[in-house]
Formats: C-alpha cells, sequence, structure tokens
C-alpha cells in the first residue's frame, strides 16, 4: 500500500519547510577547514587493504539479499549441567532459609529457586549463543541487554567484501517499488563501500557507507536468569521481527538441551493467570467423541488460560500484531493514555 497523493498533512508541511535540491545535486557538507590537529582523526590506526593479510575477510560477501527472517541461524554452543545447576540452586535455597547445604532434597529445593525468590544463584551458569546473518539492525537491539556478553564480527577489523549480505524486510519485499528502491540503494552502497576500500580507506572508515541491514555473526552469552528474563520481555511479537525470531530460536536451541527449563523461559504474558483446567492451555475442547470434532473451550473463551494479561509495555495496541488469544487492548496491564501510535480512542479498529 503507498499513500499516494493521500501524504499526510503533518509529511507535507515537514518538506515544505525542508526543500532540498533534487537528487544527484550538490550535497550539503557540514565541514570543518582542517583536523585542528587531531591526531585521532588521521585514518593511520586500523586495518585497511594495504595492511590487511588476507584473513581478515567476511565470510558473508556474497551479494546476497536476504527477506524476511531468511537465512538467520542460532546455534547453542553452550547449554546447562543440569545436575549441577540443580545441586547449586538447592543449597543457595537453603542458605537463604538458614539451612545446611547439604542433606536436603534437591528435586524440591531447585525448583523453589526457579519459581522465585533471591535468585542469584541463577546466574551461577552461562548459556552461549551464535546468531549467523544477523543485521546490524538486530545487534544493535540485541546488545542493549546489560546483563549479558556480546563478541560481534567487527566491521573495523574485517573487510565486509565487494558485495556483503544485506537482510530486507518482508515489507519492502512485498512492495515492488520499494523493493526496488532497497535494491538500487544496497547496490549503490555496495559499490561506494568498494571504491572506499579500494582507495586504501580503513575498514572503520568505510563502514559508514555500510547499510544498517548488512548481516554479520554476533555471539551472545547470557547467565540463565539474564536469559529467562530477556526473552519474558524479547520473545513478545510486539518487538520487532528479527528479535523476536532469533529469541525464539534460542528458546528452541536451550530447550533441546535442557528440556526441563519449559516452564520458567517465557514470554511474560504466558505467566499471568492460570491454567484453563478444562482445555489445559489448548483454548480447544472435544465436542464430539465419535468423530474427535474440537471447539472453542467455553470456561476460559478459547484463550487457554483465565485471567490471561497482554503485559505488553509499548505505545502501540497488540492487536493484528500478536497471535495470543489475550491481546486485546481491553486485557494489558499497561494502557498508554497519550503517547499512543496509530491507534487513538475512537479510531476505527479495522
Amino acid at each position: 500500500m503507498s499513500i499516494g497523493n493521500n501524504i499526510p498533512d503533518w509529511l507535507d508541511n515537514h518538506r515544505m519547510e525542508q526543500p532540498f535540491a533534487p537528487f544527484g545535486a550538490s550535497a550539503h557538507f557540514v565541514h570543518e577547514p582542517d583536523d585542528h590537529g587531531n591526531i585521532t582523526l588521521a585514518d593511520v590506526a586500523f586495518n585497511k587493504h594495504s595492511v590487511n593479510d588476507g584473513e581478515h575477510v567476511s565470510p558473508t560477501d556474497n551479494g546476497d539479499i536476504y527477506t524476511g527472517t531468511a537465512g538467520l541461524q542460532v546455534k547453542l554452543v553452550q547449554g546447562v549441567d543440569q545436575e549441577l545447576f540443580k545441586a547449586v540452586l538447592s543449597s543457595a535455597t537453603r542458605a537463604t532459609v538458614g539451612l545446611a547445604p547439604d542433606g536436603g532434597d534437591d528435586d524440591r529445593d531447585w525448583e523453589e529457586m526457579m519459581r522465585g525468590g533471591l535468585q542469584s544463584a541463577l546466574e551461577t551458569q552461562s548459556i552461549v549463543f551464535q546468531v549467523f546473518n544477523a543485521s546490524r539492525a538486530l545487534t544493535h537491539q540485541l546488545v542493549r541487554s546489560r546483563n549479558a556478553a556480546f563478541h560481534q564480527q567487527s566491521q573495523r577489523a574485517t573487510w565486509y567484501g565487494d558485495r556483503p549480505d544485506v537482510r530486507m524486510p518482508l515489507s519492502v519485499w512485498k512492495d515492488p517499488v520499494a523493493r526496488a528502491a532497497f535494491q538500487k540503494a544496497a547496490e549503490a552502497a555496495w559499490d561506494a563501500y568498494q571504491i572506499a576500500c579500494d582507495r586504501d580507506i580503513s575498514y572503520q572508515d568505510a563502514r559508514f557507507i555500510l547499510p544498517e541491514g548488512t548481516v554479520n555473526f554476533i555471539q551472545c552469552t547470557y547467565t540463565v536468569r539474564e536469559f529467562i528474563n530477556v526473552f519474558a520481555y524479547r520473545g513478545c511479537s510486539m518487538f520487532m521481527w528479527e528479535m523476536v525470531d532469533v529469541m525464539r530460536k534460542m528458546r528452541t536451541a536451550i530447550l533441546e538441551q535442557s528440556p526441563w527449563l519449559e516452564p520458567y523461559i517465557k514470554i511474560s504474558c504466558e505467566k499471568t493467570g492460570t491454567l484453563c483446567i478444562e482445555c489445559l492451555g489448548d483454548g480447544e475442547v472435544v465436542i464430539d467423541e465419535v468423530y474427535g470434532t474440537k471447539g472453542k473451550c467455553g470456561l476460559c473463551n478459547g484463550q487457554g488460560r483465565m485471567g490471561a494479561k497482554c503485559t505488553f509495555q509499548g505505545w502501540e495496541s497488540p492487536e493484528g500484531q500478536c497471535d495470543k488469544p489475550w491481546a486485546k487492548d481491553e486485557q494489558r496491564s499497561f494502557k498508554p493514555l497519550f503517547h499512543t501510535i496509530g491507534r487513538r480512542p475512537g479510531m476505527d479498529k479495522k
């Protein structure tokens, strides 16, 4: 869909106030006459073609444009030692209630720690994931987690190649005009990056040319406690699609190694309310025993949980973006009053 001639007033006014020259005309550079003796601006400090030993070359120099979540991969490289972890949690639980660290019931006490209370012992083991073909738009968000560690493919040390792979949002792919513009921009960036590197400009300076959709590799390390918290927030459908996909692939990977963590690694809304005793969370019950036909559970109204709430804290409505049956404006625990995006009171809810 294009807004065509139906340009909003605010956008029309903005463009009237910013009379840019046509594309292709001379750009307006905000430039200082010299470097004022600032030696840090000298382009000699980092890697470039003339000093590269041929080893610092990105493996994603393929000229590929990934659409949506295509090619986005997650690998678990360090999981949880279940028996050791449970033993540590058990002794920590007993310590916090004044009991001896041994002689208790590990199968009972470790789960008590997982359920709540002073959970610092959940930080005694870490989970490590590798994420391949993540866009820079995604990694800028991943690294915001304060209690995690990251090691990312460097655009300073590495030559990204003549045609570094890039990720295109599915919304752009579906619009032929936007898709063609995206491809043109990516190819222009590739050419400009190649020219800069061939002129022996350092990779750390040439990287300013590359699109934010340029893909790379990142290794993410979370304590068990941090990953549970991060997933509860970032696994929500309301966040950027690439983030949601990676978070859910991380969850799948760790549960394959430690399936006993399944009850704890959930989106925050999935922890609200109580499981429906009629459908046991399915949202459906058998209404015809002979044919096995199912219908919506009347007790929970097909939601699978009783009293579940949408816990999304943002400004836009979850309706139409989240597939959870309780993702409705009237079931939100946070209801923005002023800074709403897209939908406001009285607007048609289509």
